[in-house]
């Protein structure tokens, strides 16, 4: 588990895996623990310029709470039970939500982007994103995760995984990687052009519900890929390793 007198030093995406409540403290800070969760706490509070005592102390503050049920225990869940949930919850907000936001941003690039410039940037960035995310699923849907369930049942059965299973794997977990990482770059350049989406104070009831469902759009998205970055992928690494 993780201990409170070491949380400097333990990796942000494994705070998270431990204890997701940890997710609200990072985001307070703008600490990424998806894709950058791969380092130190003590780097990301100096990358970030956060102060590091304030954030342990966060962490320490509710390292010891309790989970209720199995819906924070995501590191206990079988492979394929994970992704079972990760299809049914994100994968679906992608698709649902994706069409959605666009239209919002379009119009408001269209409407007050003279004016607001940063509107047609971010309709831009977003429109591109929805396109990858949607075919980075089909990608995981069709190739990724029945390798990881195949892998799984194997290992399950205590039956040798070959080379060329192993291989692929590998290859497409990397590739995948490579897309969250983009994927991530991208939301953070959405969020520097609203300004942490904060709408002007003139901003209609579009321009607002926009910012808000790009900001939720964010949040969702940093826990579906710490889900796969940190945990499915973390336990198809180790199957083939």
């Amino acid at each position: 588990m993780i201990h409170p007198e070491s949380l400097s030093q333990q990796k942000v995406g494994d705070i998270v895996t431990w204890n997701y409540h940890a997710a609200g403290v990072f985001r307070q800070y703008g600490i990424d623990f998806c894709c950058g969760g791969g380092i130190s706490l003590q780097e990301a509070c100096e990358k970030k310029q956060a102060p590091l005592e304030k954030v342990v102390q966060l962490l320490a503050d509710i390292a010891g709470a309790a989970t209720s049920g199995s819906a924070e225990n995501y590191h206990e869940w079988d492979p394929a039970f994970l992704i079972d949930y990760i299809e049914n919850t994100h994968h679906r907000f992608v698709r649902s939500k994706s069409s959605e936001i666009a239209a919002y941003s379009q119009k408001v690039a269209r409407v007050h982007g003279e004016r607001h410039p940063e509107n047609v940037s971010i309709f831009h960035a977003f429109y591109g994103l929805a396109e990858d995310l949607l075919q980075h699923l089909e990608a995981e849907e069709t190739v990724v995760f029945p390798l990881i369930r195949k892998a799984s049942r194997l290992k399950a059965e205590d039956q040798p995984l070959d080379n060329q299973l192993m291989k692929q794997l590998q290859t497409e977990l990397d590739s995948m990687e490579s897309d969250h990482e983009h994927a991530g770059e991208t939301m953070a350049q959405i969020r520097l052009l609203s300004n942490d989406f904060t709408p002007p104070p003139e901003a209609c009831t579009t321009y607002r519900i926009l910012y808000q469902n790009l900001a939720g759009f964010e949040e969702n998205l940093h826990k579906h890929v710490h889900l796969e970055n940190n945990i499915l992928f973390r336990k198809a690494q180790a199957m083939i390793s």
